[in-house]
């Protein structure tokens, strides 16, 4: 974790200013994305589970609706038949459905369903309630620091993605 880097680190000794606090926000971030599913997720997969494989795509498909099969498989370093039997069971789930391609009908297009929708609204809420009790223990003003970041992250996000923005 990160904590636990120390001045002791030889490679941290090579680095710029810049280099060592980018460094250290990767590796607090990779740490808080490592854990969030292990503990505010918990309760939304009670609720609502589903294997880690179908929500990475829902999140995938959610934000860039339209993709192909083999494009799922692509974006998330999985094998062709993994994605499908995934997207498989999302569609028997009802949250996805396909769609031919308007300009090359071999071609199916991926499509959350208004179902998705809910389900990912669902879980958000729970991952916000779950959020705002840990957030709850902070002193006010580290807590609005916290919470002033996020259109920031979400910037992050969006430019670690390639997507425009």
């Amino acid at each position: 974790m990160a904590g636990e880097r120390g001045a002791a680190d030889p490679a941290a000794g090579a680095e710029s200013s810049a280099d060592a606090a980018a460094r250290e926000l990767a590796v607090v971030l990779h740490d808080v994305a490592w854990l969030l599913p292990r503990t505010i997720g918990l309760r939304a997969a009670r609720e609502d589970p589903l294997p880690v494989s179908e929500l990475e795509v829902m999140r995938l498909l959610v934000r860039r609706p339209g993709l192909s099969v083999n494009d799922v498989a692509r974006e998330l370093g999985m094998q062709p038949s993994n994605a499908s039997t995934a997207i498989r069971s999302l569609i028997a789930r009802g949250t996805l459905q396909r769609r031919r391609d308007s300009d090359d009908g071999r071609v199916v297009r991926l499509e959350p369903t208004p179902d998705a929708y809910v389900a990912r609204d669902r879980r958000e809420h729970a991952w916000g309630e779950a959020l705002g009790d840990v957030l709850a223990r902070f002193a006010p003003p580290d807590r609005q620091r916290l919470l002033e970041a996020a259109p920031l992250l979400r910037l992050l996000a969006v430019r670690l993605s390639g997507e425009p923005g």
